[in-house]
């Protein structure tokens, strides 16, 4: 035996020892009877019989252990489990705090769970000491409210006195261990004089002092979490085991001499230290000889511990409006409202300590005014907080901290979901170390990004491995496969495409035998098997319907996981990605995306688990890309070198006409080395007229010469087998046929494949055997030449697949489907065209398709390089920055094509386990919303926001006598708002062109202004000195920031100076404050929504007295942010800087400036005037009120279109809201602009409290006001009712997953297809299966029931249309009904179901084959979903047709087997 079987031997001894020592034991004995082992009995005095049994007993279990692969077995034993043993038996456990606690049986309170039996006390003044659960002895309240999980990770579980007395570890808690620190409650059976005066000895000990008495009191009467908050209880933070315990300065101190230990850098070797030496400690089986490190007890590396609370907070829950959310969202939502109100106690708790400092601690006012601005900043867009960050501050308040670096270092420390650590791999610790015994193995040495991988997926992580076409993807999926085998669980594949299905079926089959199954829409083959083989659509509808196979999963593996950018079908893989089950662990295998991380990040944040993501760009077989030009190959790229220009130049020089060609290299001769220097330049032809032909004439398709030169030189180079890649079917086929002289097969290679063609025929009928595709398919193939596309009968699809994989086919014609997963290298891959029609329009390819169609290039193990052609067959090769792009871009993002659909929306809310606004949330449309919605202080701004608003509303009620004249002050701010936003819009509308709005604005003007809470006036009298500049004009349309308005403002009265400082503005500066006939005024800076009215009344003006040309140049630095010109000097003011200008002409005396500077008794009088006319127009306004401006007269030249009236509506609103402005008694209040700013700064702080309300609700989602519409289209249909429980049409819709249920539950419902007759139904369901365009026009050899019915579709088809667009939703009806119906094969359909044979149907219609079988095979698929809906309904007539129509059309090529299943 090796030296672990003997240690293991030895411990078995030693177990032996200790059993025989506790044979008498009670416990032992019933343990050992429920095992079937028969132990000695106590009271038998035979010692030699007793020594026999446990001799006897002993080798009993020594003999099962053997049994079971423990132990070695003897040469006589044999060993009936074979197993690895798994690692964890011989680690010692993590500690964690006991589950039960030991009390006298006496003080076991009622309802508590004794755990065993509990035992009889015979002794009536011994107390019998029992095992009691810790949960029983919680309060059923307490223990309602705390939340099952981890007992690690929970903060404080269990009785609160044994928690006390493990802690504190005082004397008395030693002499009455089972109350907190010996306390005694105020029972009569406490007290007793000799006890009492214990008591007050132990608290005069050095352990236990009053207070610590008092605090432990304390704790019990607040409960667990409130002490815990409050600082009196000290409880292990989540992850942090107690193995070495607390001390008494531990638990009542403030904590100030503990260090907490950081491990997360790893940086620090003393941390690394003090990280090995616990995790020593941890493995100790001896806890009482535990040595404290540094007197720290929370040292213990969080590497070591997995706790979901070290990532980021999940705000993916909220309320739904849908009626399914589920308990467990609902618990969440009451659990934050109780944190909450701890919140709030502990705050109130806090503000009943002195302040240390008085100063330190601002007014109320500028507590809210502070909480403003934070919320203000954090709601700002970023460009906007940069721009308001370089903008001069002119406020009075002091810089608030807006807490952004408090944001980044939190960003910085938030932990990822995405985890790209990889398993260091040494010579000690290898891949066959670190993975002894293999599920699988594989006959080559794997790479070393799929060791990672398996490594992975043997700790059961989810893994995301991104590499490129061809470099062993596959490995992963089939390691996964052969564990779920191993472990007797499922592995699901899912892959985008049914052929790439069944490829897979093939492949998997013959690896790991009949334990694979296959389940498509019309098959399904071993569903018992521990690896199932589908399409994702397939593994959707498992989910919704809760098939009891989910249970199994233990592995989902998603291949080709960037078909999720699919328009049409990407949706489904979010929809199975979020609905997936917790305990499934999921595979990504894709190509190479740039935002991989980000991906997995949504996948970990959504399922709640750590992704592991493996990229790599290696390529196990290099590519070389070339230029076909002038019938030779010229190498623009290979490997990861650059793009070569010299070998563009020369393609493009071989594509020029030979008299061209000459000229050009005579003139290349001639001018010697300076050609040389036009690398990568196209050589310009002489004489040839400039003309747009140049752009387009690369898009030219090959002759029929050009393909055979083309074919020829791939032959003779040795680059066969090669795919040529083609975007239009039609175009494979022509090329192909011009291939017809080439036989590029020898004659023992053409055998082989007759041989296969006429076993795969021979599965037709005889006259689907002589179909013209089949005839043409077999004769190509037997020369070599293939074709693969869409519109090939399946049957013969998989022929080539399988011919060209045996390296039969030397050159194959495919579209881009090819090129799906399908495992099929080839030597060289061609591109016909870098063009294709995406559905919407033609355009280039991306990077990432033209990596993963070339990545076809390059047989590993065979090739040493893989070729790629791109061919020109015009006069010059595409552009060369098109083929740089192309070639060296990045690859195309994973971006989510999230869309809500009925089907879904009423599966939904069918289902308890999800709603549609948790759907919405976690799809990875919304994951950069909702992460920044976590990552952000919004949740606590809104608590402090919500806290503070409620406060403010209190104080407001109760300052009501304070306001006398003033109590419609709520109602008269309300108006006041609505007549600053009209006079905005106005004015915004008025200054658009330039200039000051027609007058409105001109310098001199006077206006009314309220800037309350900013610079503390209402209604306040000001008079324009300068008006806005073109450039502050395109701000003041899109934002509420200075717009360069620059006023004198009268102040209030209330108003009062502020002693003078140094630097303090002059007159003539902006945020000048003066005084002048006991009245302040000021400059200000002000925007246009500050301006309440604009009067008709002007006052003459010097404004150069009152404003220096040096203060309105800030103005212009901050116009800079948004106009880059903003800094331009005109012609005329760059004379300012010409440096004579100080310089007098002979004989002229220096009196410019004197003259132009006014003197003192000038400013004053200035300064008189404008106070003087401000004060009067105050005490006009108070009186009579201030004429308005008319602002339809300063835009009479402005008006285009319906302007004008829309114009005029809204100045009509703005007088009418200056009317009731000025009816309401705050209007006149002296002191208004102290009430008005209590409700400025109450209603500010509402509105953006709102807001963030908004931004944590569902109403921030982006698909959630569709989702409204929906469910109210849906309600008015009668699917769903008021109460969101889906009806009968509802349940009918939810069986519909292969078109648009709505139209097919419409006419289930209508009666529209009972009148019809089998075949006549299935003709009529073709229309929502076709998608191809085609010709529409019925056949009058249609019967008429059939074309009444189509022209019924029709019409509940625009029905629906115009339904969902009233109902806000943006469909046109029209549109609507031309995609959703395409009559194009009702005819076909029908005299394929009346048993036409396939060759006749054929020449009905233009539609290729495959395209036809395709069709015909997922209406298959649609019957049966049809006859559900009958089943539901309870139609049996209809059940009864659909079951009809299915068989008829169930027959000859269209159902034929396939070659990979059968």
């Amino acid at each position: 035996m090796n030296e672990k079987q003997q240690s293991r031997s030895k411990k078995l001894h030693d177990l032996s020892l200790l059993l025989k020592k506790n044979k008498c034991s009670t416990a032992y004995s019933k343990s050992a009877a429920s095992s079937g082992v028969s132990w000695p009995d106590a009271n038998d005095s035979d010692c030699s019989n007793k020594q026999k049994q446990i001799d006897s007993t002993i080798d009993a279990v020594k003999s099962a252990l053997a049994g079971f692969g423990v132990l070695a077995p003897t040469s006589s034993q044999q060993q009936v489990w074979n197993r690895s043993i798994p690692s964890t038996l011989y680690q010692t456990p993590k500690c964690t705090p006991a589950l039960t606690t030991i009390m006298p049986l006496s003080r076991v309170p009622p309802g508590a769970k004794i755990c065993g039996q509990q035992p009889s006390n015979n002794d009536g003044n011994a107390d019998v000491l029992v095992e009691v659960w810790k949960h029983s002895l919680t309060s059923n309240e307490e223990s309602g409210n705390q939340a099952a999980g981890d007992v690690q990770h929970r903060p404080l579980q269990g009785n609160l006195s044994s928690k006390l007395s493990e802690y504190t570890r005082g004397t008395m808690g030693v002499r009455r261990p089972f109350r907190p620190g010996g306390m005694d409650d105020d029972d009569d059976e406490y007290q007793d004089d000799d006890i009492k005066e214990d008591i007050a000895t132990t608290v005069e000990s050095k352990y236990l002092s009053e207070e610590a008495v008092t605090n432990a009191r304390r704790a019990l009467t607040l409960g667990s979490k409130k002490a815990w908050e409050e600082g009196i209880l000290i409880t292990s933070p989540p992850g942090v085991s107690f193995r070495v315990g607390l001390s008494y300065d531990d638990v009542f101190t403030d904590g100030d001499n503990l260090e907490m230990v950081d491990n997360s850098g790893g940086d620090d070797e003393d941390g690394d230290e003090l990280a090995a030496k616990v995790a020593a400690l941890s493995m100790d089986d001896d806890v009482g000889t535990a040595a404290t490190f540094a007197g720290n007890a929370f040292a213990v590396p969080s590497s070591t511990i997995w706790d979901k609370k070290i990532f980021d907070d999940d705000s993916l829950f909220g309320e739904s409006t849908s009626g399914s959310e589920s308990d467990s969202e609902e618990s969440e939502d009451d659990n934050i409202e109780e944190e909450g109100n701890d919140d709030l106690e502990t705050s109130e708790v806090a503000e009943e300590k002195p302040p240390a400092k008085e100063p330190e601690f601002l007014s109320p006012e500028d507590e809210v005014d502070s909480l403003l601005a934070e919320m203000k900043h954090t709601l700002q867009s970023p460009i906007d907080r940069a721009m308001a960050e370089k903008k001069v501050s002119t406020s009075i308040h002091p810089n608030l901290s807006t807490g952004s670096s408090d944001d980044q270092k939190n960003t910085k420390n938030r932990k990822s979901w995405a985890v790209t650590d990889y398993i260091p791999l040494t010579d000690d610790a290898d891949f066959h170390t670190l993975c002894p015994n293999p599920a699988l193995t594989f006959p080559f040495e794997l790479d070393d990004f799929q060791k990672q991988a398996i490594l992975r997926l043997e700790k059961r992580q989810c893994v995301f491995l991104a590499a490129h076409t061809s470099a062993g993807k596959t490995v992963c999926a089939e390691y996964a496969v052969a564990l779920a085998k191993k472990h007797c669980t499922r592995a699901i594949y899912t892959s985008p495409i049914k052929a790439l299905s069944n490829q897979k079926y093939r492949d998997f089959r013959s690896k790991f035998g009949e334990d694979v199954g296959l389940i498509t829409g019309d098959m399904q083959i071993g569903a018992d098997g521990s690896c199932l083989i589908m399409t994702t659509e397939i593994l959707r509808s498992m989910l919704y319907r809760g098939a009891d196979l989910i249970r199994d999963i233990e592995w989902v593996i998603f291949d080709e996981v960037h078909y999720i950018n699919d328009s049409e079908r990407g949706v489904v893989w979010e929809e199975v990605i979020i609905m997936l089950p917790e305990y499934v662990n999921m595979i990504f295998l894709s190509a190479t995306t740039p935002n991989t991380i980000e991906f997995s990040e949504w996948i970990g944040r959504t399922k709640r688990k750590p992704v592991h993501v493996i990229r790599t760009n290696y390529r196990p077989v290099p590519l070389s890309h070339h230029l076909w030009a002038g019938h030779k190959m010229h190498k623009i790229m290979e490997g990861k070198q650059g793009f070569d220009s010299k070998g563009y130049a020369a393609a493009s020089k071989a594509l020029l006409p030979a008299s061209a060609r000459a000229k050009v290299d005579a003139k290349s001769n001639k001018g010697g080395s300076k050609a040389n220097t036009t690398t990568g330049k196209q050589s310009s032809v002489p004489g040839k007229p400039a003309t747009g032909s140049k752009l387009t004439s690369w898009q030219q398709q090959g002759t029929k010469q050009d393909w055979i030169s083309l074919t020829r030189h791939l032959e003779k180079e040795g680059l066969m087998p090669t795919v040529t890649f083609s975007f239009s079917k039609k175009k494979c086929e022509e090329i192909a046929n011009q291939l017809r002289s080439l036989d590029l097969n020898t004659a023992a290679e053409r055998n082989l494949v007759q041989s296969f063609a006429i076993q795969t025929v021979a599965r037709l009928s005889p006259k689907d055997q002589i179909l013209p595709q089949v005839v043409n398919t077999v004769e190509m193939v037997k020369r070599g030449v293939g074709v693969h596309h869409g519109g090939l009968l399946p049957i013969l699809k998989e022929m080539v697949e399988i011919l060209f994989s045996r390296n039969l086919i030397k050159i194959l014609f495919a579209t881009e489907t090819f090129a799906m997963g399908v495992n099929m290298p080839a030597r060289s891959v061609v591109f016909n065209a870098i063009r294709k029609h995406d559905g919407v329009q033609f355009r280039e390819l991306q990077p990432g398709e033209y990596v993963q169609m070339a990545g076809r290039a390059g047989r590993r193990g065979l090739d040493t390089v893989g070729t790629v052609v791109l061919c020109c067959f015009g006069d010059h090769p595409p552009p060369q920055t098109m083929l740089k792009n192309m070639l060296t871009g990045s690859s195309t993002k994973l971006q989510s094509q999230f869309r809500l659909t009925y089907t879904m929306i009423l599966n939904l809310l069918r289902v308890e386990d999800m709603s549609v606004e948790g759907m919405i949330k976690r799809s990875f449309s919304e994951f950069a919303t909702q992460r920044a919605l976590t990552n952000n202080e919004y949740p606590k701004l809104l608590t402090r926001g919500t806290k503070t608003l409620a406060k403010l509303d209190e104080e407001f009620k109760h300052d009501v006598d304070s306001r006398i004249g003033a109590e419609d002050i709520e109602e008269y701010y309300a108006s006041s708002s609505n007549v600053l936003s009209s006079a905005k819009e106005l004015l915004c509308y008025i200054l658009s062109s330039g200039g000051t709005g027609g007058g409105a604005l001109v310098a001199g003007r006077l206006v009314l202004v309220t800037s309350a809470r900013k610079h503390g006036y209402v209604r306040a009298p000001a008079v324009v000195l300068k008006p806005p500049t073109p450039s502050s004009n395109i701000s003041s349309a899109s934002s509420n920031e200075s717009d360069g308005i620059v006023c004198i403002v009268l102040l209030p009265q209330s108003y009062t100076s502020v002693k003078d400082k140094e630097g303090e503005p002059v007159l003539g500066d902006l945020n000048y404050v003066g005084l002048q006939k006991d009245r302040f005024y000021v400059i200000h800076e002000l925007s246009l929504d500050e301006i309440l009215l604009v009067s008709d009344k002007k006052c003459k003006i010097d404004s150069n007295v009152l404003l220096k040309e040096k203060s309105s140049s800030m103005s212009i630095r901050r116009g800079a942010l948004g106009n880059p010109f903003a800094g331009a000097r005109s012609m005329q003011r760059r004379e300012a800087d010409d440096p004579f200008a100080g310089m007098n002409a002979r004989g002229k005396k220096n009196d410019d400036t004197s003259r132009n500077k006014p003197s003192v008794s000038q400013e004053t009088q200035v300064v008189d005037d404008v106070v003087t006319f401000l004060m009067n127009s105050e005490e006009t306004e108070l009186q009579t009120g201030l004429g308005v401006l008319d602002l339809r007269d300063c835009a009479k030249n402005m008006h285009q279109g319906n302007s004008a009236v829309e114009f005029g509506a809204a100045y009509a609103r703005y007088e009418q809201n200056i009317t009731l402005l000025r009816h309401f008694r705050s209007h006149y209040h002296p002191i208004l602009e102290i009430h008005y700013k209590v409700v400025d700064r109450r209603e500010i702080l509402r509105s953006r409290v709102r807001t963030l309300r908004k931004l944590l609700s569902n109403e921030s989602l982006q698909l959630f006001p569709d989702f409204l519409q929906r469910k109210a289209l849906l309600q008015t249909l009668g699917y769903v009712d008021e109460n969101d429980t889906v009806c009968l049409k509802g349940r009918v819709a939810c069986e519909v997953n292969t078109c648009e249920g709505l139209i097919v539950t419409e006419m289930v419902f209508g009666g529209l297809l009972s009148e019809l007759e089998p075949t006549e139904i299935v003709a009529a369901l073709s229309a929502l299966i076709f998608q191809e365009k085609t010709d529409e026009e019925f056949d009058s050899e249609l019967p008429e029931r059939l074309v009444a019915s189509c022209n019924g579709m029709k019409a509940i088809a625009l029905d629906l249309g115009q339904r969902q667009k009233d109902h806000g939703l943006p469909v046109d009806p029209l549109e609507y009904c031309a995609t959703s119906l395409k009559m194009g094969l009702v005819h076909v359909v029908y005299e394929w179901a009346c048993g036409v044979p396939f060759s006749s149907i054929c020449e009905l219609t233009d539609v290729q084959e495959g395209s036809i079988v395709r069709c015909i095979t997922r209406l298959d698929e649609l019957c049966r979903e049809v006859r559900n809906c009958a089943r539901v309904v309870g139609n049996p007539t209809l059940y009864r047709k659909m079951e009809m129509a299915s068989e008829a059309i169930k027959r000859d090529i269209v159902f034929a087997s396939s070659l990979y299943v059968s």
